[in-house]
């Protein structure tokens, strides 16, 4: 061969190995951002059409952010391609996050557009796969993450009733339709970065809880009450961190390691696919509570944002376990259907609701974990 012939070579990727890398980090900041303007659109549009106006764009955030972490599990990124078109993935989530608010308008087509370039980033990204399986397998699954982003598209202009279909459709298309028809058989699943990368991006979610409690706190100089307030709200965000990190992370990467092939891409959909979105969105709901607690510390509050967000939460979490086998689950079912009722009896006073989650919470944490330990060696 002439030394001077042309050289062809192929982007090379690896699979990801070992420990989530800076980068993936540093592109899931951008979840928090989105996560804060559906807390604030909740807050600040109370009722069920605000909610689901916030939600509903959540759901599908988090399907395509949920796409990049099956990437970046499949595809290293070390190349500087790589990590040059997952930045302006990063680019375009933002985008999704400041249009949220304004999606169900005519005037919100930023929302739209960046997720459909986010797909097909998303789609170009997976197809630097070094295994061909990975490859086949998004151009499967690619037409649904785009006609999703289409119905997303044309909501807007269409009578109300028929937009709502619109969004409907699309979450139907993305989580069911898509790996029943699409298939998600040939998704590389590494189970020690797949579970550290959805730890993180929960660590993330209740950071942003931890803003919210200290947004609400802004005002007169700290006082005792502000102060009790702000304990009582760390103290909820305490007892969910508890509860999700207390020694599950190392089981679910156990469970999934010893899975067959096809069994864990179907437990990366569901325990970790919906079974995270229904923790995020519990979560989502608990931030938004603390926030309006803080704000009616001493007189009513909004009870069903804290007591529902609390059970919403722990039934996700107890999904979570009971599809993985990592855990009991009845402490977290008893504490799903006593948060709603006991954030109605508790609602007379932002105190009052905030210190019943904390304990409730708190509660199941601990009798979790000395449930767990391992019962003392006799003598």
């Amino acid at each position: 061969m002439s030394p001077h012939a042309p050289r062809r070579r192929r982007l090379h990727t690896r699979a990801a190995t070992g420990r989530v890398t800076t980068i993936e980090l540093f592109f899931d900041l951008v979840f928090v951002f989105v996560i804060t303007q559906v807390t604030h659109h909740i807050e600040s549009h109370p009722g069920w059409e605000g909610l689901l106006h916030a939600l509903l764009p959540l759901t599908v955030v988090w399907w395509m952010f949920l796409g990049f972490s099956w990437l970046t599990n499949a595809v290293r990124p070390d190349a500087t391609v790589i990590r040059l078109l997952l930045i302006l993935a990063m680019m375009a989530f933002f985008i999704m996050g400041l249009d949220l608010p304004f999606v169900f308008d005519t005037d919100g087509l930023a929302f739209p557009l960046a997720y459909l370039a986010a797909v097909a980033i998303h789609c170009l990204l997976f197809l630097t796969a070094d295994r061909a399986s990975a490859r086949t397998a998004i151009l499967r699954t690619a037409p649904f993450n785009a006609c999703a982003g289409i119905l997303i598209l044309i909501a807007p202009y269409l009578p109300e009733a028929l937009t709502w279909f619109c969004w409907a459709a699309a979450v139907l298309l993305l989580f069911f339709l898509s790996p029943m028809l699409g298939g998600i058989r040939g998704f590389v699943i590494e189970p020690h970065h797949f579970v550290e990368r959805h730890g993180l991006i929960v660590i993330l979610v209740i950071g942003e809880s931890i803003v919210a409690i200290g947004i609400g706190a802004q005002g007169p100089v700290a006082g005792p009450t502000l102060a009790l307030g702000v304990v009582l709200g760390l103290a909820v965000a305490a007892g969910i961190w508890w509860i999700y990190f207390d020694g599950d992370d190392v089981r679910a990467a156990t469970a999934l390691e010893s899975s067959p092939e096809r069994r864990r891409e179907l437990l990366a959909i569901y325990p970790f696919g919906l079974g995270h979105l229904v923790m995020v969105i519990g979560i989502v709901l608990i931030a938004a509570g603390i926030t309006d607690a803080i704000h009616h510390f001493g007189h009513h509050t909004n009870s069903w944002w804290l007591g529902c967000g609390t059970a919403i939460f722990l039934l996700g979490h107890a999904a979570y376990r009971a599809l993985l086998g990592t855990g009991r689950t009845t402490e977290r079912l008893l504490g799903a259907v006593a948060a709603v009722p006991l954030g109605w009896a508790t609602s007379f006073a932002g105190w009052a609701i905030t210190a019943a989650m904390a304990l409730l919470v708190l509660t199941i944490a601990t009798a979790d974990h000395y449930q767990a330990q391992p019962a003392p060696a006799a003598d």
